[in-house]
């Protein structure tokens, strides 16, 4: 189930960024970086193979919620739940 929530709120950060015109560029990718990156931790999980990048991604997703805070807090509440999501997962 987590894995679940996991995707639908993935998706739902990929319709914002792809609905919203006020993110700016870096900030854009910074979102798809991220997004790779979890779906990369995902496919890593599914494997066995969990590397040490766990603590760097679920710091990435961190800073950018507190990067976003203030200029985009539709995008940090989104984050927030994926961090969630990863916790719960244990990545």
């Amino acid at each position: 189930m987590p894995r679940q929530e996991l995707k639908r709120t993935l998706g739902a950060l990929r319709e914002e960024l792809e609905s919203s015109e006020q993110i700016g560029p870096d900030d854009r990718q910074a979102l798809v970086q991220a997004m790779q990156e979890i779906n990369e931790a995902l496919d890593q999980a599914d494997t066995g193979d969990q590397r040490a990048a766990e603590g760097s991604l679920s710091g990435r997703v961190s800073g950018l919620i507190e990067e976003f805070e203030t200029s985009h807090p539709k995008f940090a509440d989104i984050l927030r739940s994926v961090s969630e999501s990863l916790a719960n997962l244990g990545i």
